[in-house]
Order: C-alpha cells, then structure tokens, then sequence
C-alpha cells in the first residue's frame, strides 16, 4: 500500500490545525481566495527572470497573460504556453507565479502563463477554447514576444495539463499554421469520467480527494454526456497520432495517477515519443508545495529540465 512521504505527512498535520473548507460549502470567490493564500507554500520567487503582463485579444473576448523569461537572455527563445490548475474552477497567474518563475529560469525558455475563463461562470468548451486560440495567438506573435515559433510547447498542471493536452491536437486540428513542438503535463487529469482504477484506490487522498474532483468536474461539464466526448478528455480521443511528444509527471497518492500512466503509454501506441516519472509518496500538484517539500522542489527541476530537451 503507498504511504506518504514523511514530509507530506508532517505538513498535512500542520495544515489540519485549521482544516480548509469544502469546496460546496462556501462561495466560489472564498474558495478562490483560499488558494490563492497557499501560494506561499511555493517558497520565495525566483528574482532572475523578467516579468511582465499582457492581454490577448481573441475572438469574442480578450484574456489576462504573464510572460517569463530568463534574466541576461539573448535573442529569440524557445517558448511554452502554460495553464494553471485549480479543478477548472480556480487558480491564477497569482497561484503559479513562484511555479511558472521556476520553470523559465530552470529551463532556459520564455513562458506565457494565461488567465483562461474559470467554471462555473464559464462551462465546457469555453476553457479548451481559450487554450487552442491563446496558443494560436501566442504563435502569431511570436516575433513580438521573442519566442521562437518552431519550438513553442504547451504544459500544465491538473486541470490545466487538461487544456494543455487538449490544445497540442486541437491545434494541429484547426490547421492554422500553428505547430506544437512539445507537451509537459504535471499531474493531469485527461478523463473526466473518471472511471481510471486510480480515483477509486486514492479517493480520499489529501489535497485532492475523488469528491472534490468530482464536484470540479460537475462545474465546469454540467452536461455529463459531454464527459465522453474527445474534444472535452484526450484519452477520449480515438486517436493520438500525429501528437507532439510530452513528459509527463504524476505523484503516486493522487486520485489522477493512472491517467498518466494511461495516457504516456497511448502516446508510445501511436509512435509518439513519451516519458512518464512518478513520485512516490507524493499527493497531487505536490510540486506547488516546493518551498517546504524538496521531492516538489525536484520535480519542478526535472519537468523544466525535460520539457527544454524537447525543445531543442
């Protein structure tokens, strides 16, 4: 039987001294604002990138971004288009500043983090939307960010590990002219279904237990027949030929684990080059934790440090 790491169980025992409210218990804008106050668990921002917040104007709507890229860089980088986790339903550009900082400077590259449209207020397809066509535009003005078009990935984390692996083929799909070099997912959810062996075996793991995903998936897919379709879960998809390749980085007590595995090995079916590295002892999207859990610290440094080998 998986048993926490010894670090996670400490700081789970800190933490329970003012248990954290249920999800459907509170108002969305609480819950919200819960997350956003465990970002110092991150640990202190790495100072040795350049920052700075934009806006695209998209079709119907215009979204928050932030671009990252490392201090002292010359010349165009190669570049990744980020999503937050957070269940659809929360996370910012605020809950993965220390993350997104970490992954430019560690991995050499440019990274556009988007502020992409939030459930329940904006349902299924409206975030996959905002993926596939923050990723177009990103590619469109490349020359204006100083990202180089021929190496730009997508990644993510849960939820947003979602919309990342969703916009890798959904780009290719529009034929815009848009390429995908790479895929970097943290800890993903690719099913909503939710039917992988992994959400029954971990369903009270902590940090994300099977009710609590369950409840994320309710807001953002009210329509459950949606849940099946391809264009919503990419291990939906019939198909992953023609996918970029991706590394793939899951914790080991996580109700998504298996998605994963799953997903990775779908990948290598179809001639896709994937590399798959669990965490054991490790709860789900550990790697926000860093600044007081090393193995987060290290997968942090292993997700940038692979993602940029496969765009090089």
């Amino acid at each position: 039987m998986a048993t926490l790491d010894p670090q996670v169980s400490d700081l789970l025992a800190s933490l329970s001294k003012v248990p954290p409210a249920q999800p459907w218990d509170v108002p969305i804008a609480d819950y919200r604002a819960a997350g956003e106050k465990l970002v110092a668990l991150g640990g202190v921002p790495n100072s040795h990138c350049d920052v700075r917040d934009f806006v695209m104007d998209l079709p119907g709507r215009s979204l928050g971004a932030r671009i990252y890229r490392p201090k002292g860089a010359v010349g165009s980088l190669p570049g990744v288009v980020y999503f937050h986790g957070g269940g659809f339903v929360r996370g910012s550009l605020e809950t993965h500043d220390v993350l997104c900082r970490e992954l430019s400077v560690r991995g050499g590259f440019s990274l556009v983090s988007v502020d992409f449209r939030l459930a329940p207020e904006n349902v299924f397809p409206r975030a996959h939307d905002d993926a596939t066509d923050s990723f177009c535009w990103v590619s469109d003005h490349a020359a204006e960010l100083n990202i180089r078009p021929d190496a730009l990935a997508v990644a993510g984390d849960s939820a947003g590990a979602m919309l990342a692996a969703s916009a890798a083929v959904g780009v290719q799909d529009r034929a815009t002219g848009a390429s995908v070099r790479a895929q970097g997912l943290l800890c993903p959810v690719l099913d909503v279904t939710l039917a992988n062996d992994s959400v029954a075996r971990h369903e009270h793991a902590p940090l994300l237990s099977r009710r609590v995903l369950a409840w994320c998936v309710d807001q953002y897919f009210p329509d459950v027949e949606t849940r099946q379709s391809a264009a919503a879960s990419p291990l939906m998809r019939p198909s992953l030929a023609g996918a970029p390749p991706a590394f793939v980085l899951s914790s080991e007590i996580d109700p998504v684990a298996d998605d994963a595995r799953q997903y990775s090995a779908e990948l290598e079916k179809f001639g896709i080059g994937s590399e798959h590295q669990e965490f054991a002892g490790m709860p789900h999207s550990f790697f926000l934790l860093a600044g007081v859990l090393e193995q987060g610290e290290r997968a942090i440094l292993t997700f940038a440090e692979k993602l940029s080998d496969l765009l090089r």
